[in-house]
């Protein structure tokens, strides 16, 4: 009697459910090459910002600027704004990186590493949304 497909593909899911440690390498590789660029990104808008600063008035201000304001600055080339921008891409290299692992943990179906890194991004995202509720 010949195995039914179900039968077949039943070794081949067993293979590939959770994330196992090879798993979790890949994607930290990945991310570690994501964080390069990342971080690449992050130093070109601070060296921009910087020089911007200092050919302004040959000092560094010591301000940010707010999100809602900050497409205009950025069109502007206002200093601050490119620094701001830096400090807000900065603050999402983390993000991206558990975004990561809960969406390759996805593919191989997970659940618990994928519950787990869905629970710190709805704790990292809960201040930021507490917050533009407030309105403060």
């Amino acid at each position: 009697m010949e195995p039914v497909e179900s039968q077949r593909a039943a070794p081949a899911v067993a293979e590939r459910a959770g994330c196992d440690e090879e798993e979790l390498g890949r994607v930290a590789q990945r991310v570690a090459r994501l964080y390069r660029l990342w971080l690449a990104l992050v130093l070109a808008l601070l060296a921009v910002g910087t020089a911007l600063d200092l050919v302004e008035d040959g000092r560094m201000k010591a301000e940010t600027v707010s999100l809602t304001r900050l497409p205009a600055a950025l069109a502007e080339a206002d200093p601050a704004a490119f620094e701001s921008l830096a400090l807000l891409t900065v603050t999402f290299g983390p993000v991206l990186g558990v975004t990561s692992v809960l969406v390759a943990c996805a593919r191989r179906g997970d659940r618990r590493t994928v519950a787990l890194a869905a629970i710190v991004l709805l704790i990292v995202a809960a201040l930021p949304i507490t917050r533009s509720l407030r309105g403060s």
